[in-house]
């Protein structure tokens, strides 16, 4: 069983918020701040209501729940909580009312009930009522068979907080008496939400803990009127009805588990989803049967005529949990039937975003229909660190099928729309307001929005920020408590505290300047004392209004007169000055406005200086005034005075510009130009500054970006007559006249260059904040045939893949008369070459294949498969960065097998270098065996070469044998497509592969080589056609040889042998014929082999011998031509 005090306890997401807009009229000074605290640990705050007794006397009260207050003294219990009654006039602290000052133990239990969990006030003298949503009603008391219901009570209290009639007291308590269980009755919990119609007739109550916490809201009549007009049958009006208790009619869709109302936060963020969405109408509305338990139907409460007809109230309630979202239902009271059935239900956006937490009726824009204010404070948006919204529907005549809402967004864990209400007009300027808590920022704060003519105004005009923790659980406001007029507001918040904001009164000081004479003529000079001769007076008058039109404090105001205060800011000299008031163009003056609408003056005399350059700009004079604050403040029924405060949504400023007598403009002094502008496309080379044209393509301008190249823009603007037969007609001087480019997103302005030196160098070109739009003086005036050429360079780094073409709006402006200036669109196309380039490699280029023949049953590892292939493929980017782009695909049309369907190459791995982690599709084609990978891939494969069949003779007539392989022709390819995510200037993929040798020795063995072909190429997918990738593919050849062993030898026919034999022998006949013809083989005698010779020759010496020695005789040797050749001879 849930109880409202942890549902509004537990710590809830939240998310972003608007940035905050600055202090408007509640006065936040800490003097002026009222205070109330409760006793400690009683949640005093946790619920407010302003209340207004008329009678017995008239008092403006603080009514504040306590729902953990102390038990009275014959109640029986520790804590039953209470209500308290605060005067803001008075300092003490704020008092216990007293009611429900009994118990009876034997029937029921009052310890925890929550007594202030919720209070409301009828209005102006009308009533109170309070609640105790933890009420117990108990049975068989301190018995085994004690069983307690939790039903719920609440008490209603008339003007004065006193029971007084019969419709008062703590008789409330519908769900007694009714069947119990918490399938039923039993936990009923009637008062987590009560309030009364505006228009006093009925008084509605929530109760989300009936039929397993679905929920039901019941209206009763409370209107003693209607009993003094014999109206009896006006209800009470029930959802399931009053006699009938149907279930089945609760019209919400809710969750299917029990326990907390917020159990866990869970992220539900799609960018992609615009999830803003109401329930269309049934076609039976009084039917809805997507009904289940937790929807707690009846947890927040509203009503209003003009929610969906004019004349007929409409009953608005949260169910935070329905659908495990949170729905708001609009229902109607069915007087047949006395049902309240279902006319509209708007969904919550998310898992658990507590949709309907906290329900609000408004009409923000006043047209007559209330719109509907939603808090879902646990919505949350991870990625967009969005927590807490509020959801505003703008009523479309009482038509709610296509209303989108607009969502306002809390910072992350503030807890923002907890609490949303109707704070009343505290501004006065015709539109009601809200305020939304967020409890858990900082220290809390709550936002006041504004409402206008055109609905809400998203950012918030006030941010108040609370010093005790939890600030912002609860507010109270639309009543205006210190009597001035404006609706107070108040913040309750789980700390025992209470701060009370008053509003301050708003003005509005209307402001008018008059100067005499208001053109300046040089040539007419006065004796009025300035250096130049001449003066102007300068006259400020200031008014106020403001609401009621009976409010007429004299206010004290400091107004100010400037002259030129934009000059003087960029260090510019002042033309002008006051007179004793120094050099300083600046004049101030105390003054009273004693009444509304009395109108207060001030004047002083403005010297124009002597020897100005700068003739030809006006000179602008502002008057601003602000409220001068008294040193103290008087006590206003014992309060501190609240002093009014300036209207924020009105200018601060009164404005005039002092122009000097124009020249160069005819007889007539008026100017009549002739601007004429002419433009063309060009490109900056590097950081020189020459340009060229852009090529034109179809007659439109063609950009073609192959890098960070800056473009420029060449603008041409002349000033010359339109009919050289009638000068005067146009081309006069062309005052204040300015060019203003405005550039898309896609560009931005970089700096201006001018063709040639500008006579008086009049030409300035200025750019916004973000360089979206230039503003480029031409001159003051720019003159009579007057021409000017010059450059706008523009940075082009914005330009993305989507952006097809750029459109640039020029715009010639002068004060001069020219009634033909129309904007002017410059416009070129967007061709962006992207600079990839593709290379490839294989490592080795060439391989071998040999061995034997293995089954890819057979096969474990990648050594097994063959020879190591690595592909290595280089991406260049010359151009721009690809982080961001996602779409480039490197496809490598990869030869995985040949026709037949047998391997060829084998991808086992994939590698990437300068890229974020790639996968490659399809992934399944990576490995596809799951073969174990060797780690070195360096290493050679050893072939063990097989025994040649002695069968298998070489033969004679073998020719050298090759083919290529590659996808086109006779392999089956496999397009791998690896993107290219994170390349900035390069990146590589390395594949690392396997030749499959068993397919080269079955298949190829016979060639002598072969070439594998390997294509790789870059495609980009992108939506814009105006995309070139030129020559982005490469293709690696990788040459494939049989290792020596695999050259087998083929045997040769027998009749080729017999044939070659028969050859040789009568090659060996006929060559032993010629022979024998030459005389080879006939024998040679020895005479005829010996040749004659003349010659000389001497007689061999002869020696007598003695003793074994040769006795020395010697004599001269003759000659002799003839001899034998028996003879001996030297």
């Amino acid at each position: 069983m849930a109880a409202a005090g942890q549902l509004c306890l537990l710590y809830l997401s939240a998310g972003l918020l608007p940035r905050l807009g600055s202090a408007f009229n509640l006065d936040a000074e800490e003097d002026n701040v009222i205070r109330k605290y409760g006793d400690p640990g009683s949640l005093f705050g946790f619920s407010l209501a302003m209340h207004w007794q008329l009678q017995p006397e008239d008092k403006r009260l603080l009514l504040v729940g306590a729902p953990r207050a102390e038990a009275l003294p014959l109640q029986r219990a520790n804590r039953t909580g209470g209500l308290y009654s605060c005067d803001i006039t008075a300092r003490g602290p704020c008092t216990r009312i007293e009611f429900d000052n009994d118990a009876d133990p034997t029937s029921e239990s009052k310890e925890d009930q929550w007594m202030g969990v919720t209070v409301q006030s009828q209005g102006p003298g009308g009533k109170v009522v309070t609640c105790a949503h933890r009420y117990e009603k108990r049975q068989h008391v301190n018995t085994k068979q004690e069983s307690r219901d939790i039903f719920g009570r609440c008490y209603v209290l008339s003007q004065n907080l006193r029971i007084e009639d019969d419709m008062d007291g703590g008789d409330w308590s519908f769900c007694d008496g009714r069947l119990r269980g918490h399938e039923k009755f039993g936990s009923c919990q009637q008062g987590v939400a009560a309030t009364f119609t505006k228009d006093f007739h009925y008084i509605v109550f929530g109760a989300p803990g009936t039929y397993n916490w679905k929920g039901i809201v019941r209206v009763e009549q409370k209107n003693n009127t209607f009993f003094d007009m014999n109206i009896y049958e006006d209800g009470p009006y029930e959802v399931g009805g009053e006699t009938e208790h149907d279930e089945s009619l609760v019209p919400v869709p809710a969750n299917s588990y029990l326990g907390l109302l917020f159990l866990t936060s869970v992220s539900y963020t799609d960018p992609d989803q615009f999830v803003y969405k109401t329930r269309p109408p049934r076609e039976q509305p009084d039917t809805f049967p997507d009904v289940m338990m937790n929807s707690y139907l009846g947890f927040s409460l509203d009503s209003g005529k003009g929610i969906v007809s004019k004349d007929e109230i409409t009953f608005v309630s949260g169910a935070p949990r329905a659908n495990h979202s949170g729905a708001v239902v609009l229902l109607r009271r069915d007087m047949k039937s006395a049902h309240l059935l279902p006319e509209h239900i708007f969904d919550g956006e998310g898992l658990a975003s507590s949709f309907g937490y906290d329900v609000a009726v408004v009409d923000l824009n006043k047209d007559g229909w209330q719109d509907i204010v939603i808090g879902a404070p646990q919505y949350f948006d991870r990625d967009g660190e969005v927590g807490g919204a509020v959801y505003v529907y703008m009523n479309q005549q009482g038509r709610w099928n296509n209303v989108k809402p607009i969502r306002l967004n809390g910072t992350k864990d503030s807890m923002f729309g907890i609490a949303v209400k109707n704070i009343g007009d505290i501004n006065q300027d015709g539109y009601p307001d809200i305020a939304v808590g967020a409890p858990y920022d900082d220290t809390g704060k709550v936002f006041i929005y504004h409402g206008s003519a055109n609905g809400i105004n998203t950012k918030p005009t006030q941010v108040l920020k609370g010093k005790s923790p939890y600030f912002g659980y609860s507010i109270a406001g639309n009543m205006d408590l210190d009597r001035n007029s404006y609706p107070d507001v108040a913040v309750g918040s789980l700390s025992d505290s209470v701060t009370i904001f008053r509003s301050r009164p708003v003005i509005n000081i209307q402001k008018t300047i008059t100067v005499t004479p208001n053109r300046i003529d040089l040539r007419q000079k006065t004796a009025c004392g300035a250096p130049s001769g001449i003066c102007l007076q300068v006259k400020a008058c200031f008014e106020y209004t403001a609401k009621p039109a009976g409010y007429n404090p004299s206010i004290s105001i400091v107004g100010t007169l400037e002259a030129e205060k934009e000059r003087r800011k960029s260090g510019l000299s002042s033309r002008v000055q006051f007179r004793n008031q120094g050099s300083e163009p600046k004049y101030t003056q105390e003054l009273t406005l004693k009444r509304q609408k009395q109108k207060v003056c001030m004047e002083e005399t403005l010297w124009l200086q002597d020897n100005i350059r700068d003739k030809l700009r006006p000179i602008p004079i502002t008057a601003s005034v602000e409220i001068q604050e008294p040193s103290s403040r008087r006590r206003v029924n014992s309060l501190p005075e609240v002093l009014p405060i300036l209207n924020s949504d009105e200018p601060k400023t009164a404005h005039t510009d002092v122009h000097f007598l124009k020249e160069g403009c005819g007889d007539d002094n008026v100017c009549n130009s002739n601007l004429k502008l002419e433009y063309k496309f060009c490109t900056r080379e590097g950081n020189q500054d020459k340009f060229s044209y852009l090529p034109i393509q179809k007659g439109v301008p063609e950009l073609v970006l192959k890098d960070q190249k800056d473009i420029a823009l060449e603008i041409t603007v002349t000033n010359s007559p339109s009919n050289p037969r009638n000068p005067t007609k146009d081309g006069d001087d062309a005052h204040e006249a300015k060019l203003i480019a405005t550039f898309p997103d896609t560009l931005t302005y970089s700096a201006y260059r001018e063709l040639r030196a500008f006579p008086e160098k009049q030409l300035s070109c200025v750019a916004n904040q973000n360089g979206s739009q230039a503003d480029c003086e031409l001159g003051n005036p720019f003159k009579r045939n007057s021409s000017v050429t010059f450059y706008l360079v523009l940075s082009t780094t914005e330009v993305t893949f989507d952006t097809p073409d750029l459109d640039i709006n020029l715009k010639l402006e002068t004060t001069s008369n020219q009634d033909n200036l129309a904007p002017i669109t410059a416009k070129a196309k967007v061709v962006i070459e992207l600079l990839l380039s593709v290379s490839g490699v294989a490592k080795p280029s060439q391989v071998y294949f040999g061995g034997t023949v293995v089954g890819e049953q057979a096969m474990k590892s990648e050594d097994e498969v063959g020879s190591l292939i690595e592909y290595e493929f280089r991406v260049i980017n010359l151009g721009k960065p690809l982080k961001n782009l996602g779409t480039a695909t490197l496809n490598i049309q990869w030869p995985k097998e040949i026709s037949n369907g047998k391997w060829l190459l084998y991808l086992v791995k994939v590698e990437s270098k300068g890229l974020e982690k790639i996968t490659c599709e399809p992934q399944k084609e990576i490995n596809f065996l799951n073969l174990k990978e060797s780690h070195n891939s360096r290493k050679k494969r050893e072939i063990t070469e097989k025994q040649i069949d002695d069968s298998r003779k070489f033969s004679l007539f073998a020719e050298r044998k090759y083919q290529t392989l590659n996808c086109s022709v006779n392999v089956n390819c496999v397009n791998i497509r690896c993107p290219l995510r994170g390349l900035d200037s390069k990146a590589s993929l390395i594949l690392r592969s396997r030749l499959w040798n068993s397919t080269f020795l079955e298949e190829y063995s016979k060639l002598n080589y072969l070439d594998i072909l390997v294509r790789a190429f870059i495609d980009v997918t992108a939506a814009a056609e105006n995309i070139k990738l030129p020559n982005a593919g490469t293709q690696v050849r990788v040459t494939v040889f049989p290792s020596k062993t695999v050259a087998q030898y083929s045997g040769v026919p027998w009749w080729i042998i017999l044939v070659a034999i028969l050859a040789g022998i009568l090659m060996l006949a006929l060559l032993v014929f010629i022979l024998w013809k030459c005389g080879f083989f006939k024998r040679s005698r020895y005479d005829d082999s010996v040749p004659r010779y003349h010659a000389v020759r001497i007689r061999k010496e002869e020696r007598e011998i003695k003793d074994e020695k040769y006795i020395d005789n010697l004599e001269k040797k003759q000659w002799i031509t003839k001899w034998n050749e028996n003879e001996s001879y030297s």
